[in-house]
């Protein structure tokens, strides 16, 4: 549903209802509604409320002449061409009832002796329909009112020519003009009291029709109408005891009488103010859903030709225009961000896009490694174009478009010009069709507008390159199966590559916590001393990249450590790996079959775990990696003597290493976890342990870090 729409319909119906709950805030409703929850039954019973509400409206248009005509729909017309009372099985379904409906009718007309009696009376009527929806007992209760009502006029009306109307007439001393001008105060306060009555009724009923009809659609002011029906119930059935109070007052009074219908009697008063500040509410309510319902019905409608433009059209730019410019509201709806000019959707004719689609909290590390491949790619024999499709789940106001531009600024390829033309349904496709949820996606479009792949974010960083996405043989990278210090840094620290020559063992290492780090950089160079080697050591950070990492890296001894130079190279090295795990799951690889998913797997594993982590590489030893937590690569030097005389053999460093710690591995208690994201319409197979091989338990974790 279009965030426009909901924003507007959740502040009208906010104000709408401020409004309402002001105008009964002088009672005590929770006390009130306490009350009448305590009467609930746990079965609940409905009733066909439109035969019963129709018959109910047709005895008040009847019996209130000179009255508008009470509301029957949603175009407010009353059908007086049927006969309610003759629709098939409608006396059937009323007949399980019509012992109920007596005592409401009794309730009303017997116990009403006064207005200090009313509550007492409206919670009677809460009991005896307590098995009742709270639908059911709004109508029961009118219908009840409606019975003694309509009783009582057709008394009025037949005493002049019926005999036996006119003899009851007596009996009850009924006033011989119920309508004269001498009861005129009176009949306008009953009669609007009882129009609006039959009005609220009917707008509840009308709100649980839209609920049966649109059940998987979520509208928030019909949600909100829906949870103050209890409230609006109790008053409705208060209401009506209050006009039996008025109609018990005509049985044998005069002209001159003063009875507790008045505008003056203060219970009248409150009952009348209340059930018109309701009626109100639910109207507006009512409104706005039909409304948000109706426009939802035009964005599917619209949604539906989207879907069949995009994935049936043969043509490119038709397909392209489906997407970027669906409503046409722009000649130029494209801005390039390298000549800042404006440009037409014919511009992209003839070369692949891509469809860099994210929110504007878009990682500024992931969109400058982005910005360094697209700089030095050479472009002169690749023919495609970047589009940058900013999706946001809130409003576009002077802020965010601020925010929008900024973040065009840094980018040299193509973006729209005017991010919130982007409409409804074109979101809800992205959304849907290409798994876009908040995390950045990559989707390729081939020369004819079709999607070769949903998100090849991940390719693109692994490579380091958008030539990837047009080799024939683009899928062959994807048997790389070597787990190297080269793989791993490269790009990222080029000194590394100097190290190797000049055969130094390199250790890479990673972690938060800052009394670790101290002392495992003091043991390494023990070792480095003790062993007669080189070793130079790199702080990695953590997959979180946190600013706390930012506060590590100022106390690190920087004569015996080095860093990574910027918070990017950092962002990339985690990045890295995870796209290549992801890759590789996308591709079908398995963690069982693919050697390099098991070690990627594992120095995740060890960083989730939120201890210090070591990988070590190099030196003479080109094919042997150390990979250990913080814990056990501390035991291992500190136990150096141990293994000391195997370690000090050339090129046997790293074996001495891993011999020691495979043994630990199995004598060492622990804990590993793997913290990570969804991959879209996968999930990853068994995961052992890496440090006992056992099947790791999965978990669901729901996570909200904010850094800011």
């Amino acid at each position: 549903m279009g965030k426009t729409l909901v924003n507007v319909t959740k502040s009208i119906s906010s104000a709408v209802s401020n409004v309402f709950s002001m105008s009964i805030s002088a009672s005590n409703e929770t006390t009130l509604m306490n009350e009448v929850l305590a009467t609930r039954s746990h079965d609940i019973t409905d009733i066909q409320f439109r035969p019963v509400l129709q018959v109910i409206t047709d005895i008040f248009n009847h019996a209130l002449p000179k009255v508008d005509a009470i509301a029957n729909g949603p175009s407010g017309e009353v059908d007086s061409s049927k006969d309610k009372t003759t629709q098939p099985n409608f006396g059937a379904g009323l007949r399980a009832h019509a012992s109920i409906l007596n005592k409401i009718s009794c309730e009303m007309s017997c116990k009403c002796a006064g207005i200090e009696n009313i509550h007492a009376t409206t919670l009677s009527i809460f009991k005896l329909l307590s098995g009742y929806s709270w639908e059911s007992i709004g109508v029961m209760s009118v219908a009840a009112l409606a019975t003694n009502f309509g009783e009582l006029w057709l008394v009025a009306q037949l005493s002049t020519t019926n005999q036996l109307a006119k003899s009851v007439s007596l009996l009850k001393q009924l006033p011989s003009g119920l309508t004269d001008q001498a009861n005129k105060a009176k009949y306008e306060v009953l009669t609007s009291l009882i129009v609006t009555i039959v009005s609220v009724v009917e707008y509840i009923i009308r709100f649980k029709e839209l609920r049966t009809q649109h059940i998987t659609l979520e509208v928030p002011a019909l949600t909100e109408a829906l949870s103050k029906v209890p409230n609006a119930i109790y008053w409705t059935v208060r209401s009506a005891v209050a006009c039996g109070i008025m109609i018990t007052s005509l049985v044998g009074s005069t002209p001159d009488q003063q009875i507790p219908s008045t505008v003056d009697a203060p219970e009248i008063s409150v009952v009348t103010n209340k059930i018109k500040d309701i009626l109100s509410y639910l109207k507006h309510s009512y409104k706005l859903c039909v409304h948000y319902i109706d426009e939802y019905k035009k964005e599917m409608e619209s949604y539906d030709k989207l879907v069949q433009i995009v994935e049936s059209s043969l043509d490119q730019i038709t397909i392209l225009s489906a997407l970027i410019n669906f409503t046409k509201v722009s000649v130029a709806p494209l801005f390039d961000g390298s000549t800042k000019k404006k440009v037409q959707i014919d511009e992209l004719k003839g070369k692949n896009t891509f469809f860099l689609v994210s929110d504007l909290d878009i990682q500024m590390e992931e969109l400058e490694i982005l910005c360094d491949i697209y700089e030095k790619d050479s472009r002169n024999d690749i023919h495609y174009e970047i589009v940058w499709f900013p999706i946001i789940d809130i409003t576009w106001d002077e802020a965010t478009f601020k925010k929008y531009e900024q973040l065009r600024l840094k980018m040299k390829w193509l973006s729209i010009e005017n991010p919130s033309s982007i409409k409804a349904p074109v979101i809800r496709y992205i959304k849907e069709k290409w798994n876009f949820a908040k995390k950045t996606i990559f989707t390729v479009l081939d020369t004819k507008g079709k999607v070769i792949e949903q998100n090849a974010l991940h390719k693109v960083q692994v490579s380091g390159s958008f030539e990837i996405l047009f080799k024939k043989d683009r899928e062959i990278w994807l048997d790389q199966n070597t787990w190297n210090l080269d793989w791993l840094v490269t790009g990222i620290f080029d000194e590394i590559t100097e190290w190797a020559k000049e055969k130094k063992y390199i250790c890479l290492y990673g972690g938060e916590d800052m009394k670790w780090i101290k002392e495992f950089i003091a043991q390494a160079k023990r070792i480095s001393a003790s062993a007669g080697i080189a070793i130079e050591l790199v702080y990695m950070g953590t997959s979180s990249a946190a600013e706390h990492v930012d506060e590590i890296i100022k106390l690190l001894p920087k004569d015996q450590t080095h860093t990574l130079r910027s918070r990017k190279s950092m962002w990339l090295f985690w990045s890295r790996l995870e796209s290549m795990l992801r890759v590789k799951v996308q591709s079908g690889q398995t963690v069982k079959e693919d050697r390099l998913m098991r070690e990627v797997l594992m120095t995740l594993t060890y960083d989730g775990s939120g201890q210090g982590w070591v990988v070590i590489g190099g030196g003479p030893e080109t094919d042997i990696l150390v990979k250990a937590k913080g814990d056990l690569i501390l035991e291992c030097f500190a136990k150096f003597e141990q293994w000391k005389e195997k370690g000090c053999q050339k090129g046997m460093f790293l074996q001495a290493i891993n011999g020691w710690l495979s043994k630990a591995h199995i004598e060492k208690k622990h804990c590993n976890k793997l913290t990570f994201p969804m991959i879209e319409g996968h999930v990853l197979d068994i995961v052992e342990c890496p440090d006992c091989g056992h099947p790791m338990e999965k978990y669901v974790m729901y996570k909200c870090c904010i850094t800011k």
